[in-house]
């Protein structure tokens, strides 16, 4: 059985790396970052990102390294402006459009719903290790501690796999859109503290952060 823990900051290139490959087909990751040399500015953005998050808590890790998960608490966000302080040039060079960014993304904030609710920005499994169990552990972890502070969690997903995989979970879709511009079809879930109780399985030592 597979466990699970918060990262620690020397594992974020290498976390960095696996979203990488664990995105690289994604239709919103694609369309978002449309240019040459894809993977290398994916793999900025995760840098950047999980950079950001792992110091506070909000990054969790599957084994050795097959499997991570990022849970954004309530009313708590990472520096996007940074992010793109990094991101965008390079982008550019690469012949992307930073703007399609921004737009996309603005768009997802103005379908957050309104409750208080958790922000599963992303739960990724290594290609060479899927089916090993990493992503339900990493979900069923986390809901679990979510459960107990009552509050709602909320997700994106460009990839129609993955929404019955979710709904599994408790999860159900509160709409599902075209992003403007011609973007990729967008599934928006939920998942409310009513919705169901799930088990921690294969537990590790971590303690549950964030505010």
């Amino acid at each position: 059985m597979p466990t699970f823990r918060q990262a620690i900051a020397s594992e974020v290139p290498a976390i960095a790396r696996l979203l990488s490959r664990a995105f690289a087909d994604d239709p919103i990751e694609r369309w978002c970052l449309a240019c040459r040399g894809f993977r290398a500015v994916l793999e900025l953005e995760f840098l950047e990102v999980a950079g950001q998050i792992a110091p506070e808590g909000w990054l969790w890790v599957a084994d050795a390294l097959h499997g991570v998960a990022a849970w954004i608490p309530p009313d708590a966000s990472y520096d996007d402006s940074a992010v793109d302080a990094v991101v965008n040039p390079v982008l550019t060079e690469y012949g992307g459009d930073p703007r399609r960014v921004t737009t996309f993304w603005a768009w997802v904030e103005s379908h957050r719903p309104d409750v208080p609710h958790w922000y599963l920005d992303f739960i990724a499994v290594d290609p060479d290790n899927r089916g090993s169990g990493c992503g339900g552990l990493l979900l069923r972890s986390g809901l679990a501690r979510v459960d107990g502070r009552t509050e709602s969690v909320f997700l994106v997903t460009g990839n129609p796999r993955t929404v019955p995989w979710y709904e599994r979970f408790g999860f159900r879709t509160l709409r599902s859109e075209d992003a403007p511009d011609d973007g990729p079809r967008v599934w928006f879930m939920i998942r409310s503290a009513s919705d169901g109780r799930l088990p921690i399985l294969g537990a590790g030592s971590a303690s549950w952060s964030g505010t």
